[in-house]
């Protein structure tokens, strides 16, 4: 699968391998029960 929302990805985790799949990401983290890094608070 191509990174199809590099551009308007806003996660500070570059090196993961998610970064810019954003149905990946938000899959990943659901079944883990945590919350994607670009809906964290930020500090």
């Amino acid at each position: 699968m191509a990174n199809c929302n590099e551009k308007n990805c806003n996660c500070t985790n570059t090196a993961c391998e998610r970064h810019g799949k954003c149905c990946l990401c938000i899959n990943f983290h659901r079944e883990k029960g945590s919350k994607v890094f670009c809906m964290r608070d930020k500090k």
